[in-house]
């Protein structure tokens, strides 16, 4: 066996591999005399088929499959043993025919186009220059998380008379055109929240009580169908043969009472003690609102970053070798229309993965198993805050980790999140940062100023 690599600039190469009878031919043999002791034939007992026989019908077959194993294990052996480091996998060459006659074997020749990674001059410079927001939450922003805190604690009460928001729970009856019930027309019980209405939808309900009536057009009340056949106990494939006109009949409303937020409230759901009053509640409010928004402020200085390096880094591809390689990469094998439409993305994202991997391994940055465990709470106390659990029991919260843990792809997401933030770290450390406070309706009004 004969390995070489020929050089064609500094983004693309080539491996040729040369095989000779005596490199496959032991391996081929060893196979067949294998499949022999399996075969089963028509005069034959089970395990005494002679191997001429298996050859002459498998061993074309045979051949091609041990070759071509023989060729991938051995390629890459020589990238990891030449320190080659290539993008994306090696593909058969289409510049050179591959020298292989399958039913008479001999010596074989086979060449595979590499692509090569480029070498990256990263210089930060002195214009590594970036605002960093600092958004603070406003008496608005804490009045308006107050409410919404109180709104999702709060109870479903029972009353006689329909308020704007109110949960109304109605029977649907089917009318003709004339207004009278239709025979074997549609019969249902449902619920619809004011709160999603249109005004001129809501405003006939807003008064009615207990048993009183009204015809309404069932398409009012929603724009989807999928929502108007649930709505209605109807599937949507016969949802264009129900008429349009209902009765509807008020069973049920109900009214939402937010909680009081005292001291039960308090004690209730913050066990630890930790918030005691509205004044403590308030703070933390505060303290959650700078945490989520200096997340939102990184976020932007993320993509601030990236921008600036990715137009003042240099850094070239093997272009056409990354297309005709997105072509072979998936089930559903992309087009080349479709690679070309979406190869600039993909060339940015793969430079700034480059760039990441650079960093990564020129400061020996490493994600501990620790580390990893704690960035796995983090993200299970983010879950529990939005089903609205402030705290999670130390016994309860091991638990979830332990079982989160053992779901490999989530947790490679949160090791590659723990990455990022390092390596944005980095990037924060050799940067010169102006720090400036905003609220968080400018910001978004800033950022959308910015990607319109």
């Amino acid at each position: 066996m004969n390995i070489t690599k020929e050089t064609i600039d500094e983004l693309n190469a080539r491996v040729t591999i040369k095989l000779e009878p005596a490199d496959y031919q032991p391996q081929v043999e060893k196979v067949l005399r294998e499949h022999a002791k399996k075969a089963k034939m028509p005069g034959f007992r089970p395990g005494k088929v002679p191997v001429s026989m298996v050859k002459k019908m498998y061993g074309p077959s045979v051949l091609v499959d041990e070759v071509n194993k023989m060729l991938g294990n051995k390629l890459y052996e020589f990238i990891g043993n030449e320190n080659i480091d290539i993008l994306g996998n090696p593909l058969p060459s289409e510049a050179v025919e591959p020298k292989a006659d399958w039913e008479n074997p001999a010596d074989m020749e086979f060449t595979y186009d590499l692509g090569l990674a480029p070498k990256i001059n990263l210089e930060l410079g002195k214009n590594f220059k970036f605002d960093h927001y600092v958004i603070e939450a406003t008496e608005k922003d804490i009045e308006n998380s107050l409410e919404n805190i109180s709104k999702r604690s709060g109870e479903m009460v029972e009353h006689d008379t329909i308020a704007d928001n109110d949960l109304v729970r109605v029977q649907w009856v089917e009318l003709n055109d004339d207004e009278s019930i239709k025979e074997g027309g549609v019969m249902n019980t449902s619920s619809i929240s004011l709160d999603t209405l249109k005004d001129d939808v809501k405003k006939p309900l807003i008064g009615k009580k207990l048993k009183d009536s009204l015809t309404v057009k069932f398409r009012d009340f929603s724009q989807h169908e999928g929502d108007m056949a649930a709505m209605l106990g109807v599937s949507k494939e016969e949802l264009p043969s129900v008429n349009e006109k209902f009765k509807i009949t008020v069973e049920k409303i109900q009214r939402l009472k937010p909680a009081e937020l005292n001291e039960e409230f308090f004690k209730k759901s913050f066990p630890d003690g930790s918030v005691k009053n509205l004044d403590d509640m308030k703070a933390k409010i505060k303290e959650d609102y700078a945490a989520y928004f200096a997340k939102e402020s990184d976020r932007k200085l993320k993509n601030d970053i990236v921008l600036d390096i990715l137009k003042n880094t240099k850094i070239e591809l093997p272009d056409e070798f990354l297309k005709r390689w997105l072509t072979t990469v998936g089930e559903k094998k992309p087009t080349r229309d479709q690679i070309e439409q979406e190869y600039p993305n993909y060339r940015d994202g793969l430079k700034w993965q480059l760039i990441e991997n650079k960093i990564i391994r020129d400061n020996d940055i490493k994600v501990t198993s620790d580390e990893l465990k704690e960035g796995v709470r983090a993200q299970l106390r983010q879950q529990f805050a939005a089903y609205g659990i402030q705290q999670a029991d130390d016994e309860m919260m091991e638990d979830m980790v332990q079982k989160f843990m053992q779901r490999q792809e989530e947790v490679r997401k949160v090791n590659d999140q723990l990455f990022d933030d390092k390596v944005m770290a980095y990037f924060k450390d050799q940067a010169t940062l102006t720090e400036k406070k905003t609220t968080s309706e400018k910001f978004y009004d800033m950022l959308s100023k910015e990607n319109s």
